[in-house]
């Protein structure tokens, strides 16, 4: 790892790997211990195949600017300490909500104006007069818009577009999906000789351990857990440990219990816990994932808009950044359209 100051930067703007570029830049084993478990494990993906563009476009930028990875981490850290205080105490590295991720979504469905329908899926998609789109609901009702956007997992958006756009649907099916789950579990402070601090440890591949990771939740959150109490959640599935999905719950609950066991010496039984499944949830930035999803959107009919976590970026934050420019452009489309017209 200290050669790579003296390692030439990559120049061709060609997307590659992120195993490929911290194995160029840093070494295999940095990527065994430290990259694949860290950068890879936050979207549950194969660091042989994961975009490094789609993903930490910003290694890319510090490589071709600075020339290195330590001199622009070192230009990063030098510009933060002469940058002006604002004299308040930085924010915590990790953010939630108090009552989980529902306080979002009720805070926007009290701001919604139009007709909200729930468990009312999408049978077709078809152009109507005037450019205009009618979508038939599985009830048989008809809505006609101005404009559609799919927020949805890629795979569906290309079952709704395959009559309409079948040149949009086949790079949307391409978009891999993995399958991950999570068990939380509950435990007496007591009970749990390691000193839970830090957030957590990330698990190698090369490790073939049947989970990937764990949180150590009430640390990460003080409020997740009252006093004396901690509460862990563990995460398996995705490429990593794909086998870990088939089991049923009791085997799953044996399988992570042995592992906190392995790991962290835990041998009293959960106070309670929770296993949760996410099927097909989790998009796969593949090399030359950008690629793919400008020519989505080049294949799009005019008034149909895709968004969310297929396509440029998994988080939340990333979520509600591209839901914003999408609304912004079809609003733009439409009123460009009414002037016109």
């Amino acid at each position: 790892m200290a050669l790579e100051l003296f390692i030439p930067p990559k120049r061709d703007g060609q997307d590659e790997t992120l195993a490929d570029f911290v194995r160029r830049r840093l070494g295999a084993e940095a990527l065994d211990k430290i990259a694949e478990p860290l950068m890879a494990g936050i979207y549950n993906a194969e660091a042989e195949r994961q975009s490094l563009l789609a993903t930490f476009p910003r290694f890319r930028a510090l490589e071709a600017k600075h020339g290195s990875l330590t001199r622009g981490m070192l230009a990063a850290q030098r510009a933060r300490a002469s940058a002006p205080q604002a004299g308040n105490a930085p924010p915590s590295l990790f953010m939630s909500f108090a009552r989980g991720a529902q306080e979002l979504v009720d805070a926007l469905v009290s701001r919604l104006a139009g007709d909200l329908r729930l468990n009312a899926g999408v049978e077709a998609l078809a152009r109507a007069d005037g450019g205009a789109y009618t979508l038939t609901l599985e009830d048989g009702s008809r809505l006609r818009a101005d404009a559609v956007v799919l927020a949805t997992p890629s795979y569906v958006a290309a079952g709704v577009l395959r009559a309409l756009a079948p040149e949009a649907a086949a790079p949307l099916d391409a978009i891999r999906y993995v399958s991950t789950g999570t068990v939380s579990l509950a435990y007496r402070r007591a009970d749990i000789h390691h000193p839970l601090d830090g957030f957590g440890l990330v698990i190698p591949r090369s490790e073939r351990r049947p989970v990937n990771a764990v949180t150590w939740t009430s640390t990460k959150f003080s409020h997740r857990a009252p006093a004396g109490y901690a509460l862990l959640r563990v995460f398996f599935g995705g490429s990593r440990s794909p086998q870990s999905m088939a089991l049923d719950d009791a085997a799953l609950l044996a399988t992570v219990r042995g592992e906190l066991r392995s790991m962290l010496g835990i041998d009293a039984a959960p106070l309670f816990h929770r296993i949760y499944r996410w099927q097909q949830a989790n998009p796969q930035y593949d090399v030359g994932h950008l690629d793919r999803v400008a020519a989505i959107e080049a294949a799009l009919p005019a008034g149909v808009y895709v968004t969310g976590s297929p396509y440029r970026g998994i988080g939340i934050s990333d979520c509600v950044r591209q839901a914003q420019e999408t609304a912004q452009q079809a609003v733009a489309a439409l009123v460009k359209q009414t002037i016109q017209g």
